[in-house]
């Protein structure tokens, strides 16, 4: 259930003297050993959910060690290697579909040198301390071109079950969301129960394609009552026409399921009671008045 990953940048000399310890802890190492490897070396990229994926996928050819259930995703790229990962990084066509999702992967591809064997990549998982965040129910709008890039990825977690790496992932690349606290997220289930009951199959789907986006919207603007969702309620207004968005509803109590017990938060904690939309990261969403 990790979400991102980071890029080490490490000089081909510096590399040499490391390669066999790192492709060791690499197959069969856990994280903080490898961290503890790459800790002198101060250039590192992250990438967001969405990036590794799309990389790790397409530039299969490089030795990388995937395993979701076991949290890993790692990859190694030697100095050897660095002039054909380059190009593949560089490939026009390729940059061009990258380009919704790219913020570490723009940077990654800057900061490499093209045509040398100066450097080394090595990329690997983050920590688990995200989980530590008490999850949140969500509407959460998806750009068509981006969902395209990442809806087989957000299936493979849904399939998985792992709801709460599906949901960062969304939220990672998302242009924006609207949050419900738990009173607002059961009363929208109430309401789409009884006025619109054909969202409750949607909800439990939890991810709806661009192509039934407009049916959609139509829906939730007869349960979003700005006496009860005033967030539904203005992001529909102002920001539901910006595009043919892809959907992911994310229910918290699922997420809550998954991990209750483990000790990752408080179950008795009082609900959260933030309504307000919510950019993600990368991207920008305007202010809204909300009804008085």
């Amino acid at each position: 259930m990790f979400v991102r990953c980071h890029a080490y940048i490490l000089p081909s000399e510096a590399y040499g003297g490391l390669e066999a310890q790192v492709l060791e802890q690499l197959r069969v190492g856990d994280r903080d050993q490898l961290r503890h490897l790459l800790s002198d070396f101060d250039l590192r990229v992250e990438l967001l959910s969405g990036e590794w994926r799309v990389l790790m996928t397409e530039l299969e050819d490089f030795y990388q060690v995937v395993d979701l259930s076991r949290r890993v995703a790692r990859m190694v790229v030697g100095p050897s290697e660095l002039a054909a990962f380059v190009e593949g990084l560089r490939e026009p066509s390729r940059q061009a579909r990258w380009r919704p999702i790219s913020f570490g992967l723009a940077e990654l591809t800057e900061v490499l040198p093209a045509g040398t064997d100066l450097a080394a990549v090595v990329i690997i998982e983050e920590s688990d301390d995200w989980l530590w965040q008490e999850p949140v129910s969500e509407l959460v709008a998806l750009r068509p071109e981006i969902f395209g890039l990442l809806e087989s990825h957000l299936l493979a977690q849904l399939r998985s079950g792992d709801m709460s790496g599906m949901a960062r992932l969304a939220d990672d690349h998302a242009e924006g969301s609207v949050e419900f606290s738990r009173e607002q997220w059961s009363m929208l289930l109430q309401h789409s129960s009884e006025r619109v009951p054909e969202l409750m199959e949607i909800y439990q789907r939890r991810l709806a394609a661009p192509s039934d986006y407009t049916h959609i919207r139509e829906a939730l603007s007869l349960v979003a009552d700005p006496r009860f969702q005033p967030s539904l309620d203005a992001w529909l207004r102002v920001h539901a026409n910006s595009a043919q968005y892809g959907l992911y509803f994310r229910d918290a109590t699922v997420e809550r399921r998954e991990i209750e017990g483990s000790g990752l938060f408080d179950m008795q904690a009082p609900p959260a009671s933030s309504t307000d939309v919510q950019p993600a990261e990368g991207s920008e969403i305007l202010p809204v008045d909300e009804p008085g």
